[in-house]
């Protein structure tokens, strides 16, 4: 969320801390169950299947102790899209209100299953999940690190060029940059002195970080990479992947 003051902020941090089953569980079984669970939600056509799967993202919201307000509050975007094609819906005779409705509230189930996975998991995890998922296609020379490296890499550039847009904005700001006094093209022409120091700043922040890997000889073959942490598949995330996909199968088949 943008706030137009003397300083901009910008909040992109999103994992909330907890000790709850939810946030223990493997960051594996987590991703898993999201793709079955997106399956889920294109498969249901009727309103007791999106009824039992909102009910479901209530109960593990709760368990998770993450703040209901705060997910909701997330998803504001997705709710102003689902209202846009409920709005089309109504208007194209073929399609219908009703149908308008269904298909907006299954844009929203998507978004908030993937709300409860991000609040509830460390992007570290989700990298070495990702990393675990690509190291069986090492047998066919796919560069499964390299692949977690990138996804990893972008992550970390998430908050890193938010924090440089901020310090950006806060330096024209103090220049004297309208953002929010004039006419629209006014305050549209007092963003591109800030967005071409943030692209040349990431790209300077790139090449920089490409040294670095090169000095630690990033790349080099011969050794298989190890982590720091080593992820080991629990009776009880056995127990969640089983459970879950079990009660998303009935959902799907039955309704």
């Amino acid at each position: 969320m943008l706030r137009y003051t003397s300083r901009m902020q910008l909040r992109i941090n999103t994992y909330i801390d907890g000790d709850s089953f939810v946030h223990t569980c493997d960051a594996r079984v987590k991703v898993l169950l999201l793709c079955a669970y997106t399956a889920t939600v294109f498969w249901v056509e009727t309103w007791a299947g999106q009824f039992l799967l909102v009910l479901l993202c209530l109960v593990l919201t709760l368990s998770a102790r993450v703040p209901l307000g705060r997910m909701l509050a997330m998803g504001i975007p997705v709710y102003m899209m689902a209202a846009l094609a409920v709005l089309f819906a109504s208007i194209n005779g073929q399609v219908g209100f009703a149908l308008g409705c269904f298909y907006g509230v299954r844009m929203i189930l998507l978004v908030l299953g993937s709300f409860i996975v991000v609040l509830t998991t460390t992007s570290t995890a989700l990298t070495d999940a990702l990393r675990s998922f690509v190291s069986p296609l090492r047998a066919l020379h796919v560069p499964a690190d390299d692949i977690a490296m990138v996804f990893s890499m972008a992550i970390r550039f998430i908050p890193l060029m938010a924090q440089e847009l901020c310090a950006i904005h806060d330096a024209q700001f103090s220049r004297g940059a309208s953002f929010r006094r004039g006419g629209l093209w006014q305050r549209v022409s007092a963003w591109p002195p800030v967005f071409i120091p943030l692209f040349v700043g990431m790209f300077r922040r790139a090449d920089k970080l490409s040294v670095a890997m090169d000095a630690r000889c990033y790349g080099v073959r011969g050794g298989r990479r190890t982590s720091l942490r080593e992820y080991r598949m629990t009776p009880a995330s056995v127990a969640a992947l089983a459970v879950g996909l079990g009660l998303l199968a009935v959902i799907a088949l039955l309704l």
